[in-house]
């Protein structure tokens, strides 16, 4: 009896088959044999392939169905195979080009750094990116930063051919001193839907260490931009904030006002003033001297956490509802983990002092693109403390911590935190410019480029967890020059803050003092970069840099693995030294690193 041919299958029957399929090449394969097939893999099977493969990177919810996924695939796969080889171009970023300065409605050429203070700016980091109509080339990136008493903003257009259109505002109120009305709190407002079209392009929401917090339109041309809302404080110093925005739902803003006060408010940019919705004054107990609201992060529209500390249950969980906020958390979490308790420990982990410590960052995890169970947004999140230790809580469970993320070779406090989905995480910290990654191990990793290799020649052994120097390791680096000078800034800076317009960008920006710096994941000799990303930096047809890009812009990193084992250092070549070789006869990498991208080499001891 002979086989059904694939064409006679059913559509549903053929996205099963696609659904256990690990990488894109036969998916290719079997669009190229014949016209019905063709049709199913652009219509059906790339976006079942995108959605099985990345379950918590590809595009959620769903893009326009006329976009064609395997564009999506492409990137995502690229990407997936850069972080793997961890093959990244890092650069500093700052104002450039024709800068507009608001509110004087003014352009310069040039971009002066705040000055005045013992040590450089500590960046607070928003960006979210928009995909345009039916391409997945063609998408609006908007980046904002802080910058002493100031905001930069870029607004970026990536065209269908690949180029950028690049514009840089400068917002700095009239007046406005540094190191006193520093802005400690950033949001980008996204549209929505709800707003008419003038409304939405450009909104920021920034608080200031005087106690200042404010919606602001910077969208207008014709210099009728400023406040557009002012939130009352009440004159406190505004230490941190969040805000929850969802298509066609209303904007929320919570936050940590004073010592230990969270405010919650609409966020309405038709009223210029604005009271707080609620707010909650969170009590010392046990005769604690300080306790201080760090942060506040809302896990759905349902949940407010907010991270406290000094204390022993320093992650505190409030309901929000249409009139405020419960007085009353809904949980107290601690710090202990039931794994760290010995099952010969005669002592119960509820008769143990639970360990002290302050919780900076807290972030949600996010939902898959196709359902898990049980499954709920705002239920699983992470948070990052002063003794080092990333914990993973779900609100579903009695355990007050699901699991642990540590490092043994440091230990340093955690300022940041950004998920990359489920499948991996990274950590800003408070000493060194050390920036941590690490392998969520939340089984959400469906995808290797390593599965279209042999097996028996992969490499899998080597540590998933990394640590990586934010500051040029090459004592060359020439930064910019005169009083701008990147390498004069704090060799022993913190990651105050991390930032990606989406899981799919291959964008990573952080914040460090005096500087922000951007991670772009993708190799510099991929042989077939991703269209959509990878000309920003190498021009396909000569394999060398893109025109416009100055190579001085570009600086080398150093990492080492988490683990006694291989924790050698390594840093990156050059560019220049890696077109170098790669255009060499031998064309041979000396050191190059199994598993890693060209640039990595041991550092000899």
């Amino acid at each position: 009896m002979s086989t059904s041919p694939l064409t006679n299958l059913p559509p549903e029957l053929l996205d099963h088959i696609i659904a256990h399929i690990d990488s894109a090449r036969p998916i290719a394969n079997l669009g190229a044999t014949g016209k019905k097939l063709r049709a199913f893999v652009e219509e059906r099977a790339w976006r079942t392939f995108t959605a099985h493969r990345f379950p918590t990177l590809a595009p959620n919810p769903p893009l326009n169905p006329a976009l064609p996924y395997s564009d999506v695939a492409r990137s995502l796969t690229t990407l997936s195979q850069a972080w793997d080889r961890r093959a990244f171009v890092a650069r500093y970023i700052e104002p450039s080009g024709n800068i507009r300065l608001l509110p004087q409605n003014q352009t310069t050429d040039r971009w002066r750094k705040p000055r005045g203070q013992t040590i450089g700016f500590t960046p607070q980091l928003d960006c979210f990116e928009e995909v345009v109509g039916s391409s997945w080339s063609a998408r609006n990136e908007t980046l904002a930063f802080s910058a002493g008493a100031g905001a930069c903003i870029r607004e970026q257009t990536r065209g269908k051919d690949g180029g950028d259109h690049v514009q840089w505002i400068v917002y700095r109120p009239q007046g406005a001193l540094e190191g006193i009305d520093d802005v400690t709190s950033l949001h980008l407002l996204h549209p929505n839907g709800r707003e008419e079209p003038s409304r939405a392009a450009l909104g920021v929401i920034v608080g200031t260490a005087n106690g200042n917090l404010q919606l602001l339109d910077l969208s207008s041309n014709d210099g009728n931009n400023g406040v557009m809302t002012r939130f009352v404080t009440d004159g406190r110093p505004v230490r941190s904030s969040s805000v929850i925005q969802q298509p066609n739902k209303p904007r929320l803003l919570a936050a940590n006002i004073g010592e230990a006060r969270v405010s919650l408010y609409h966020v309405d940019p038709a009223r210029p003033r604005t009271a707080p919705l609620d707010s909650i004054d969170i009590p010392r107990q046990n005769g604690q001297r300080t306790l201080r609201g760090w942060s506040s992060s809302f896990l759905s529209y349902d949940h407010l956490a907010v991270g406290l500390g000094p204390s022993e249950r320093p992650i505190q969980i409030y309901t929000v509802h249409p009139s405020g906020m419960k007085k009353e958390p809904l949980r107290k979490l601690s710090l202990s983990h039931a794994a760290e308790y010995k099952a010969d420990d005669i002592s119960s982990p509820d008769s143990m002092k639970n360990p002290t410590s302050s919780i900076y960052p807290i972030v949600s995890l996010p939902m898959a693109t196709h359902s898990m169970a049980g499954s709920v947004e705002g239920q699983i999140f992470l948070s990052g403390a002063y003794d080092g230790v990333i914990r993973l809580h779900d609100l579903r469970s009695d355990r007050d911590v699901e699991q642990t993320y540590t490092d043994p070779t440091d230990e340093s406090a955690i300022y940041s935190l950004l998920p990359r989905g489920r499948e991996s995480l990274m950590a800003g910290t408070s000493r060194h410019s050390l920036l941590k990654v690490f392998d969520l191990r939340l089984g959400a990793k469906a995808y290797s480029y390593q599965d279209a290799a042999n097996p028996r020649t992969v490499d899998r052994g080597k540590s998933c967890d990394w640590n990586l120097f934010l500051k040029p390791h090459s004592a060359t680096y020439p930064g910019r020059g005169g009083g701008n000078n990147w390498a004069r800034r704090s060799a022993e800076s913190s990651v105050y803050s991390l930032a990606s317009p989406s899981p799919s960008s291959p964008f990573i920006y952080a914040g460090v003092e005096n500087a922000v710096v951007e991670l772009a994941f993708m190799s510099v000799l991929d042989s077939h970069p991703d269209p959509v990303f990878g000309t920003r930096f190498v021009d396909g047809r000569s394999n060398r840099l893109a025109s416009g890009l100055r190579p001085k812009e570009i600086f080398d990193l150093a990492m080492y693995d988490q683990t006694a084992e291989m924790m050698k250092l390594k840093t990156q070549r050059s560019l220049w030294e890696t077109f170098r070789v790669q255009g060499s006869p031998s064309n041979s990498f000396i050191g190059a690193l199994p598993g890693l991208d060209e640039r990595w080499k041991v550092v000899s001891s």
